[in-house]
């Protein structure tokens, strides 16, 4: 049987640390045991995370893998291909829809084999515990940058409060902008007029070329007495 293997890490921190050598060991003895023939190798550094319209080389691989006459795709573990159970579930129907089986090295599973219930929840429980792992992992990131950011005073891992920039030039153009919504809202206009006037007049929104009604209801409810913890004016 002619197979692909396919290997993942997260960055190049953790190919550093062997993470790459260590998946290709265990997919080269799976490979070996069953008799298979790895033709040709994918490796990428990419987040799990990713959701699977992203992840570019997943795609290319399955198809690529039809018209090089391959049989089957070995990862080390079902985790390999995803962190998100939804984006590993699109990529096994994918590949079942191709003929294509998908092997988990570790445990020697049959990822694509729909026809045992058995298995089907054990790839979707693996796949599940992966995503509450990238959950927490997450949290904890978000939980610290928001303790960095009452502690100091200073945004972590985000944009400035609007009304609140660093720099005294942006932090007075963003005011005056407050103000001129405060002032086209006392005499009636609605916020998606209000942001076809910023638009018109060349005023830069916070992302993107144009103002949206959305924009301008965000951020005329800034409360410009209420800085940020620690915050200088």
């Amino acid at each position: 049987m002619n197979v692909f293997a396919y290997y993942r890490v997260s960055s190049w921190e953790q190919e550093d640390k062997s993470g790459l050598p260590r998946q290709q060991e265990v997919v080269a003895k799976f490979a070996r045991a069953g008799g298979m023939t790895i033709v040709r190798a994918f490796s990428e550094v990419q987040s799990g995370g990713v959701d699977f319209e992203d992840r570019t080389m997943l795609a290319a691989m399955l198809d690529e893998a039809k018209a090089a006459g391959v049989d089957a795709i070995i990862v080390e573990r079902v985790d390999r291909l995803a962190r998100d159970l939804m984006a590993q579930e699109i990529f096994i129907t994918r590949a079942l829809e191709r003929g294509i089986k998908v092997f988990a090295a570790d445990s020697g599973q049959e990822m694509t084999n729909a026809d045992d219930p058995t298995r089907v929840m054990l790839r979707q429980v693996m796949g599940a515990l992966a995503q509450w792992e990238k959950a927490v992992i997450v949290k904890k990131l978000q939980d610290g940058r928001r303790r960095t950011a009452e502690r100091t005073g200073k945004p972590c891992g985000g944009p400035a409060r609007y009304g609140f920039h660093p720099d005294p030039h942006k932090r007075q153009l963003q005011r005056d902008v407050l103000f001129a919504i405060q002032k086209y809202r006392k005499c009636g206009c609605t916020y998606g007029e209000i942001a076809k006037l910023l638009t018109q007049h060349g005023v830069l929104p916070p992302t993107g070329k144009i103002w949206h009604r959305s924009t301008v209801y965000k951020i005329s409810k800034v409360n410009l007495d209420n800085p940020p913890p620690g915050h200088t004016s």
